[in-house]
């Protein structure tokens, strides 16, 4: 029989010279040894090629990984995750660390390898434009052992409601299921990390949720996707909504979820509204009106945000506004919501901090 590894980390690395050893370091000097650390190239144009291959002669438990082109972030795991030999997969992006003890936490939930999933939380750092830290956030997940589908289902809202659910970093997945079901990352300028996770969640019959904030995710923005105009950014979110709600209606939670999906809609559709008045939507004034007369009529939207209990004053404005059929109003919000993000980006970052990662 192979002697596998317990866990396979895989590490996406690109232009990450200046946080690659750091990264790398977290995950080589775990408390727990039994595990193989994937490096996955995708063309790098920096120094970081020099240092995995560095590691490379450094470690026996590194293997490394060169791409002949680059292929972006959700196809460089995929390479790795078809390199994989271990009992699990986990991932950690190349600026980003990890707590020394967070993978033996892990597996000392996993049961002797016999659940699904392990999940835990995060640690948000927040770096200013001079490179030093500037805010901390932990989130965390309630901890728990699951193995019905409905309190997996109920699990998996709170974690997508406190923006974990959607990583790929805070999990370990039982690579069984990943190949089993042939699960990959798809190519997606959004939310690859949450499809990735869903797909596995429909093939899960057990998980733990550790007491954790061991993953050190650090928001730098240099470059974020955050940063950028997104032409596919509502339809991407209104899938994932609509992939979360019928995960948990699968799954017999359906009336359940639709409060805590209405609510995450309502942001969404805030967000869409606000990016609609960037000029780069191309959108006139009537597509705009347009836009928002057929989210108001959307099944989606009935199904979840039309009635619910909205978590905030601005949601609940919006949430009148579109069902009192205020097309115009709903605009408003939109433009009102653009300038707040042009003017006052940290007040824009408060409104829209929840929702989905």
């Amino acid at each position: 029989m192979e002697n596998r590894p317990f866990i396979s980390v895989v590490m996406p690395v690109y232009n990450a010279e200046k946080y690659l050893v750091s990264s790398i370091e977290s995950v080589l000097n775990q408390s727990f040894h039994d595990l193989e650390l994937i490096l996955v190239n995708d063309c790098s144009t920096d120094g970081s090629s020099a240092i995995c291959k560095d590691y490379l002669c450094r470690d026996a438990r590194v293997k490394y990984i060169e791409l002949t082109k680059n292929v972006g972030a959700g196809n460089t795991r995929n390479a790795g995750v078809e390199t994989a030999r271990g009992v699990y997969l986990a991932f950690i992006d190349a600026d980003d660390t990890i707590e020394l003890d967070l993978y033996q936490k892990a597996v000392d939930a996993s049961c002797d390898g016999s659940l699904d999933l392990i999940v835990w939380g995060a640690t948000e750092c927040y770096y200013g434009k001079n490179g030093c830290l500037s805010s901390k956030n932990a989130i965390q997940g309630t901890p728990c052992v699951l193995n019905e589908d409905s309190q997996i289902a109920r699990m998996a809202l709170e974690l997508e409601q406190k923006t974990l659910l959607g990583y790929q970093w805070n999990k370990l997945y039982k690579r069984e299921i990943v190949e089993n079901e042939h699960i990959r990352f798809e190519k997606s300028v959004l939310y690859e990390d949450f499809f990735f996770s869903l797909s596995v969640l429909n093939h899960v019959n057990s998980m733990a949720v550790i007491e954790s904030a061991g993953y050190y995710y650090n928001k730098r923005f240099e470059g974020s996707i955050t940063n950028k105009y997104v032409l596919e950014y509502f339809e991407l979110s209104r899938r994932r909504v609509n992939s979360m709600y019928c995960f948990c209606k699968k799954r017999e939670i359906g009336g359940e979820a639709s409060n805590v999906l209405g609510n995450i809609y309502l942001r969404y559709i805030l967000s869409g509204l606000m990016r609609n008045e960037d000029k780069r939507s191309g959108m006139s004034s009537k597509d705009k009106i347009q836009w928002i007369k057929k989210i108001c009529n959307d099944k989606l939207y009935i199904r979840t945000a039309k009635n619910c209990k909205t978590h905030s004053k601005i949601l609940g404005i919006l949430q009148k506004f579109m069902n009192g059929k205020k097309y115009g109003l709903c605009r408003l919000m939109g433009i009102g919501t653009y300038l707040v993000k042009v003017y006052f980006k940290n007040l824009y970052v408060s409104m829209t901090k929840q929702g989905g990662n």
